[in-house]
């Protein structure tokens, strides 16, 4: 087995374990601070109130369990609280009072933006996701249709232009928004959030609609995604320099 086929099956095999292990990790700390935090100081509490000299196995399981849910149920209530009006309001002055804290801020204003953008409905606001002949003629980026534009701005020849945001990568909560014109994008069909994925992934991840023909259905490609297939393609390219 040469070095090339050597990395292809390990970007292969990171490709299809590195989300489920990302995510077994999240949940395991999330047990793991749920049963420290709250379900371990109250089987201590509940051993010391009965008298015992030590927890039952069964109390040690369960107190873990029990620290989730409670964990689950703070943020189902925060939520509630924050569907009401006074809730809001508070939620508010709260966090106008950290965003203007000088350390606090540095940390909080930009996990607030990524939180914002991820988690809230702000991503259905865009319309569609169109390419753009940006940052140079010749040169493609995507983006997302956000308006029709303002009717006091069109092209010298009078033809409409459209609010079109720009993301950066890999963060895609910041970019640039630009009036285009509507005749000069070129719409994509793909869903939003396949769009936004490509962003996060630096391109590699591309929506599957957007694959060319050649690429699709290859042993390759389906084992480690489009990305595999870029990578094999490299490869193929720079095997008969190493021979050489």
């Amino acid at each position: 087995m040469n070095k090339f086929a050597l990395r292809r099956h390990m970007l292969a095999g990171l490709t299809a374990l590195l989300p489920t292990l990302l995510t077994l990790f999240v949940f395991y700390k999330l047990w793991q601070y749920a049963s420290d935090t709250i379900g371990e100081p109250m089987v201590n509490k509940i051993v010391k109130l009965a008298g015992w000299k030590e927890a039952p196995a069964w109390m040690t399981v369960s107190g873990g369990v029990v620290g989730l849910l409670i964990v689950v149920l703070v943020i189902f209530a925060a939520g509630v609280l924050l569907s009401s009006l006074i809730g809001a309001r508070l939620f508010s002055v709260a966090e106008g009072w950290l965003a203007r804290v000088p350390v606090i801020s540095a940390v909080y204003n930009p996990v607030r933006q990524v939180t914002d953008f991820f988690l809230s409905k702000k991503s259905q606001l865009f319309r569609s996701a169109v390419a753009v002949e940006y940052p140079r003629k010749g040169m493609y980026s995507i983006g997302f249709v956000t308006s029709s534009g303002f009717k006091d701005v069109t092209t010298p020849d009078g033809r409409r232009m459209i609010g079109v945001f720009v993301p950066t990568s890999p963060t895609p909560f910041t970019g640039y928004t630009f009036l285009v014109p509507e005749s000069d994008v070129i719409p994509l069909d793909i869903p939003i959030d396949d769009a936004i994925k490509y962003f996060v992934s630096g391109g590699v991840i591309r929506p599957p609609s957007q694959v060319p023909p050649s690429e699709q259905g290859t042993p390759d490609t389906l084992a480690a995604g489009p990305a595999a297939k870029v990578e094999i393609s490299q490869d193929a390219a720079s095997s008969p320099q190493s021979d050489t």
